[in-house]
Parts: C-alpha cells; sequence; structure tokens
C-alpha cells in the first residue's frame, strides 16, 4: 500500500469512529477519582433545607423523620431502604447519617445519587469519614453544600454537625462552631444535633468525649444522633446529657424512625 493510500484509510478510519462515538465521556471513564459534577447535582442539603423548611410551621407541629445510614456500597440493600420508605406517606423528610460511600470516589457518589435520587421525600445528608477518603470531601461539599449547617422546622432546631477526626488528621472537630451555633440558637420546643460520629467512638479523645457532652448538657439538646458505628442505639449514655441515637448499617436491613410529638421523641425500628 502507498503512502499515499494509507493516509487516506487512515482519514476514513478516524472519520468513522469520530461519526459513531462523537462524545469519548460515553465510552471511557478516565478515572474513578475525577471530581466534578453537574450543576442540577450540586447544594443537594441546601435545596433539601429550604424545601424542608418552606413546609414548617411556626408554632410546633408533630413530625416525623426517617433515618438510615452508613450505605458504603451495599447498593441493594440501600435501594431496598429507598422503596420502603417512599411507602410511607407520614414522613416529613429523611436524614442519611454519613458514609454515603465506601472509598470516596467520584462513582460512589454518582450511585449513591442514582440511587437517592428514587426518594420522594426531602432528603439531608451528613458527610461521614470514609467520604473524606480519596477526593470524597471535595466530592461531597460540591455536591451536597457546607459541611455544617442549621435548620429550623416546626420550632425545632436542627444542627448538622462534621465531626471526622483521623481521616482530615486533626485531633479536635470544630467545638468552636458546634458552641456558638447552639448559643444563638434561640428558644425552640427541641434541640437536635446530628453528626456522623458519636462522642464514644474511638476518633474521640476521653476529653473531647466528655466536651461534646458538656455542650449538649449546657445547652439543653433533647437528643444527639450518629451512624458510623453500624450498630443501632437509642438510650441514655451518660448520666448527664441527652439521650443519643446510633443508626445501623445499611447491610442491617433496618430503617429507624423519628416520631416527635408535644409528649417526648421517640424511635422505632423497623426490619425491611
Amino acid at each position: 500500500m502507498s503512502k499515499r493510500n494509507f493516509t487516506l484509510l487512515f482519514y476514513f478510519v478516524l472519520l468513522g469512529i469520530t461519526i459513531a462515538f462523537p462524545s469519548c465521556d460515553d465510552i471511557i471513564e478516565y478515572s474513578p477519582y475525577k471530581a466534578g459534577v453537574k450543576v442540577p447535582d450540586k447544594n443537594l442539603n441546601v435545596k433539601a433545607v429550604s424545601s424542608i423548611e418552606t413546609k414548617s410551621s411556626e408554632e410546633f407541629q408533630p413530625f416525623v423523620i426517617g433515618l438510615f445510614g452508613d450505605s458504603h456500597t451495599d447498593y441493594d440493600k440501600f435501594e431496598q431502604q429507598i422503596s420502603k420508605l417512599n411507602k410511607i406517606d407520614t414522613i416529613d423528610f429523611v436524614v442519611h447519617m454519613g458514609d454515603l460511600t465506601l472509598s470516596g470516589i467520584y462513582r460512589e457518589f454518582l450511585w449513591f445519587r442514582d440511587i437517592s435520587s428514587r426518594l420522594k421525600h426531602p432528603l439531608i445528608t451528613l458527610v461521614g469519614n470514609h467520604d473524606f477518603l480519596s477526593n470524597g470531601e471535595f466530592m461531597y461539599r460540591e455536591m451536597f453544600g457546607p459541611y455544617n449547617f442549621t435548620m429550623v422546622y416546626n420550632d425545632c432546631l436542627f444542627v448538622f454537625f462534621e465531626d471526622v477526626i483521623w481521616e482530615k488528621n486533626i485531633v479536635d472537630p470544630d467545638f468552636d462552631w458546634l458552641e456558638e451555633t447552639l448559643k444563638q440558637g434561640g428558644d425552640y420546643k427541641y434541640r437536635f444535633v446530628f453528626s456522623h460520629i458519636p462522642p464514644w467512638s474511638d476518633e474521640f479523645t476521653k476529653g473531647n468525649e466528655y466536651y461534646y457532652n458538656l455542650l449538649m448538657e449546657k445547652y439543653n439538646v433533647d437528643l444527639s444522633l450518629h451512624g458510623h458505628v453500624h450498630k443501632y442505639y437509642y438510650g441514655k449514655r451518660y448520666a448527664v446529657g441527652p439521650y443519643y441515637f446510633t443508626s445501623s448499617s445499611s447491610d442491617k436491613k433496618e430503617l429507624h424512625f423519628m416520631l416527635v410529638n408535644g409528649d417526648g421523641i421517640k424511635i422505632l425500628t423497623e426490619n425491611l
């Protein structure tokens, strides 16, 4: 074959590939660690909070929250949890207690989004320690918004607090932000604090464990809610301070529900 004919053949082959596959993104995943999400998938927590607060009452009204967490890559169980939540019309909103991913990689966040987008109730997520692996901390912030934020719903204060330690290579969570937020929180029927890691976990020093519970007691928090330990717990963990709750992981095939009324707070657990 002459050089001229070979060159023509090369261009025809290249043209055919270009026509068949107009976008390389459609056929090649360059890296599971790449960051960057499309505009509609940004600030999902911010949008959820706005949607929830729009339906809020200035005076206290009873409500129900769905609770689950640590879905990691147990996608079949995660899908079952979403399906069951969709069958319950009395839920006001749902909170995922963190560890949306196992390794914090790009594709895991997209898989979480694809499944959780089927939920018909507003969904708020916490950032977990696994979500800080790889590029996860940047992916989470871009997709969901700030790690620390607050919300008021039906005259109740909700504080969402990021307390990841080891994966950030730090010693103390941002207790200054937490205390300032609780101090300026105002007068509410109930006060709830959500964070992924409970204070008695190994990541917390004994001093931090004591100080966290001290803040809960000092600012009259009614319930402190967590994930991370992959096991359901609800009770009075310390002699003083609030009740504590931890959610089980998706592989346990459970869902939890927080029922809040004028007489108090009740936690229910159901199997899938």
